[in-house]
């Protein structure tokens, strides 16, 4: 009778580790595999510009303009912004962006660093989402004009 007790502890015992390590295996923001989940996600943050209390629509070669896609591009090179562009129906949001960041924290310092957002012409809404590994894309830009 002790040995089946004892037996029965370490039975109990085994199944609490295995339960517990379950739980942590599946950190908030995975998702379990299955066959409709695809098995490449990454986590990145969704921004998306809408036009702030001091919006005022800008022509492209203005310098505020000018100065934000500047911004943009140095994102894009640095590997910050994985996909970034305008919103084309002159709606609320202005733009959006795809941010590979590690924190949602990170990828409020980088929108937020904007001139646009900066000045409050944009405000920057980020958002966590889980999306094909998009390591693979690439932007490309024209050579730099020589200074």
């Amino acid at each position: 009778m002790r040995r089946t007790l004892e037996c029965m502890k370490n039975v109990i015992f085994v199944l609490v580790l295995l339960l517990a390590g379950a739980a942590v295996a599946q950190t908030p923001g995975e998702f379990p595999q299955g066959a409709n989940v695809p098995k490449n996600l990454k986590q990145y943050f969704l921004c998306l510009l809408e036009k702030g209390e001091k919006w005022a629509p800008v022509q492209f070669a203005d310098p505020a303009m000018q100065e934000h896609l500047a911004y943009i591009r140095e994102q894009v090179e640095a590997g910050k912004f994985v996909v970034v562009g305008p919103a084309l129906d002159q709606g609320r949001i202005g733009g959006m962006a795809i941010i590979n960041a590690t924190s949602l924290e990170e990828a409020q310092k980088i929108a937020n660093a904007d001139r646009m957002v900066q000045s409050g012409r944009l405000v920057a809404e980020i958002h966590p989402v889980m999306l094909a590994d998009l390591s693979g894309l690439r932007i490309e830009y024209p050579a730099k004009a020589a200074r």
